[in-house]
């Protein structure tokens, strides 16, 4: 891969699976899991400037590719709280163009957004998620879209519903959205008591 300080995370190794669902195993071993990879995104994050951090995540949150989002979601969430602000525009953006890590990425917002509540309530019960887009992409980024967004959105408005009211709505097909929200908000809870994460 060529995401500059990024490229060593992935050591013939999916490193990005256990990000997915975040199950807590932080034994030592050659093999991926969580401890793993939460171990070489700090030594990434520690031999790196907080430019080339900013510039490289960013530059994986423009991919299409949901890997590199949740690669990305994670380094923020090890950032310092005044480096993770700097994120939140272009996280609601990334949300707006489309990603299969909808939830994850909903949840990292919910983390670092201070108007996450807000915001999430325009999107839920004033204007609804098409004109919520138009707040973030241009016309040109509206129409040059490429994603499945049925499922998407669906998978989108039930996140909010559970990360906003904790309901998960099961009649219809959402991609497991809002339970995927539901694990990584508790185990990024964990995570922290663990001070493996800064939220």
């Amino acid at each position: 891969m060529k995401f500059g300080i990024f490229d060593s995370f992935w050591d013939n190794q999916p490193n990005h699976l256990p990000l997915l669902n975040l199950r807590i195993d932080l034994s030592d071993t050659e093999t991926f899991n969580l401890g793993k990879s939460l171990k070489l995104l700090d030594q990434i994050i520690s031999n790196s400037t907080i430019e080339e951090i900013y510039n490289d995540t960013l530059a994986m949150l423009a991919e299409l590719n949901w890997r590199l989002h949740l690669v990305a979601l994670i380094t923020i969430l090890k950032l310092e709280k005044s480096e993770q602000q700097k994120f939140i525009d272009f996280l609601w953006k990334r949300l707006c163009l489309g990603t299969w890590v909808s939830p994850q990425l909903l949840v990292t917002l919910l983390k670092i957004d201070f108007n996450f509540k807000e915001k999430s309530e325009l999107l839920l019960n004033e204007i609804g998620l098409n004109e919520f887009r138009t707040n973030y992409l241009s016309e040109q980024e509206l129409v040059g879209r490429t994603f499945n967004y049925e499922l998407a959105d669906y998978k989108i408005l039930n996140s909010l519903r559970y990360l906003n009211d904790r309901k998960i709505l099961t009649d219809i097909d959402d991609d497991n959205g809002a339970k995927i929200a539901q694990n990584w908000n508790e185990q990024l809870t964990e995570l922290n008591k663990l001070g493996l994460i800064k939220n």
